[in-house]
């Protein structure tokens, strides 16, 4: 809507009405005025304490993961990004540019603190773009149409720093299932084929930067595969 939410007051939709503290207590406020305004009385979505409540149980995994650290701060600070990304992907698809500007600092930021290696970064950053220029316009040449926006090209290039190039394929693998399981429920709604692709990438690249361990496990399993599968090419081919 390019409304000012930084030094623009709250309001109702409806009826415009500056909200007061009394408002804007996140869910109780919802529940006290029963789903409804209180100055119009017309009803406010469910969305709002749904996502207030989302928001609540992000905050305490990732607190329950980092504890009230500075690394504990910008990943919380990259969930609320990554929420608004899903929200308004769901709604609009697209995947603003504010989102991109405000996950980039935050990445670097994060990486600063844990004293991650700054070309595991930087070597993220290129798979990350790479990946999402190949997937863009190879879709492109092959169907004769847009599969993946520059929006997700964007956003592949940033999760390449958060992630730095160690989870990358992991994330990759993790997109893609979220990805279907968006599009099955997608057309199930009667939404059509078309599907925003925003929701998974923004799930996988949380579950990455928060469960990373496990990620690198996933990494680990697959490494083991490839000796299995080169020991067992040796012998037969001894």
């Amino acid at each position: 809507r390019e409304e000012d939410i930084v030094l623009k007051p709250s309001q109702c939709p409806q009826c415009k009405t500056k909200l007061g503290i009394k408002d804007l207590f996140p869910v109780l406020s919802w529940l006290t005025s029963g789903g409804k305004c209180r100055h119009c009385k017309n009803p406010i979505g469910i969305r709002y304490p749904l996502i207030e409540l989302v928001t609540l149980g992000t905050f305490l995994l990732v607190y329950g993961k980092f504890g009230l650290t500075f690394s504990g701060v910008m990943v919380a600070l990259f969930a609320v990004a990554l929420l608004i990304m899903i929200v308004v992907d769901l709604e609009h698809y697209i995947i603003p540019d504010s989102i991109h500007v405000a996950l980039l600092p935050l990445g670097l930021a994060y990486h600063w603190s844990v004293g991650t290696d700054w070309m595991d970064v930087l070597y993220g950053f290129l798979a990350g773009a790479g990946m999402g220029l190949l997937l863009h316009h190879g879709y492109r040449w092959l169907r004769k149409t847009e599969g993946l926006g520059y929006g997700d090209v964007k956003f592949f290039a940033v999760a390449g720093v958060w992630l730095t190039i160690n989870n990358f394929v992991p994330f990759l693998f993790f997109s893609g299932l979220f990805g279907i399981i968006t599009g099955i429920i997608w057309r199930i709604l009667g939404r059509g084929k078309l599907f925003p692709f925003g929701p998974a990438l923004a799930v996988a690249l949380f579950c990455g930067v928060v469960f990373s361990e496990q990620f690198n496990l996933l990494r680990i399993m697959h490494e083991m595969v490839n000796i299995y599968t080169l020991t067992i090419s040796c012998i037969i081919l001894n």
